[in-house]
């Protein structure tokens, strides 16, 4: 048997039991920090996810209140929101008319002169990233009263001018 002076039975064994402890822990190191990472990468795309959706129904809740303003003309409308400062998103806003089923109404007027409602759609979509279709964020859907809220013919009508005595 040969012996090395100055080293000890078993040091050696030991050295190589520390290696492999390091290197075990360098590996459930490596491991934690992957799915650290990873679950940041989800919860930041999240975020975006919500973000968009937050922003579209702004902006649908905008188009709305426009249209109670100035209802459509046409049936079906498309446009951007890049005039607002938001290229990637865009709409569609589509309206026909209901006309309302009268049970027992007692009214002066004949009940067939009474305008109908117009029911709008407004879809607004996203942009995603390139070679990508849209992804609808949000949708929404309005009854326009016949008389348009802020008209002149409106006040009237709704006694908003009504004297005083």
């Amino acid at each position: 048997m040969i012996r090395v002076f100055g080293a000890r039975p078993g040091r050696r064994a030991a050295a190589g039991f520390v290696l492999l402890e390091v290197i075990v822990s360098m590996v459930i190191l490596g491991v934690s920090l992957a799915t650290l990472m990873r679950s940041f990468t989800l919860s930041m795309n999240a975020i975006r996810r919500n973000d968009i959706t937050t922003q579209g129904c702004v902006l649908c809740e905008s188009l709305l209140q426009d249209l109670e303003v100035r209802p459509p003309s046409a049936k079906v409308t498309r446009g951007t929101f890049e005039d607002q400062g938001f290229p990637q998103f865009s709409y569609e806003v589509e309206y026909e008319e209901e006309t309302i089923r009268y049970k027992g109404l007692k009214t002066t007027a004949n009940v067939r002169d009474l305008k109908p409602l117009r029911l709008v759609r407004v879809t607004v979509w996203h942009e995603g990233r390139l070679n990508r279709e849209p992804v609808q964020v949000a949708q929404a859907h309005l009854y326009l009263a016949p008389i348009e809220r802020f008209s002149y013919q409106s006040k009237f009508l709704n006694e908003l001018f009504k004297e005083e005595r």
